[in-house]
């Protein structure tokens, strides 16, 4: 994949989380105290999967410091 920035290609990877995360979007971040899943624009992006890593196939460009990912 090149990268949408710069059409450089990019690197094939993984995303992931420190132990117990899961992936979101919302249009801004929740409290902690906050249920996340009511965040206005909530997505969840990856399930939490709790003792293990959270990950999702991503695309790097270094140069560019960008990020792609399907979901």
């Amino acid at each position: 994949m090149n990268c949408p920035n710069c059409n450089k290609e990019m690197k094939k990877g993984f995303l992931f989380t420190s132990k117990d995360g899961a992936f979101s979007f919302a249009e801004k971040i929740p409290g902690v105290f906050e249920n996340a899943k009511k965040a206005e624009g909530f997505v969840e992006i990856t399930p939490l999967k709790a003792g293990h890593r959270a990950n999702i196939e991503a695309n790097i460009c270094e140069n560019c410091r960008k990020v792609v990912i399907a979901y």
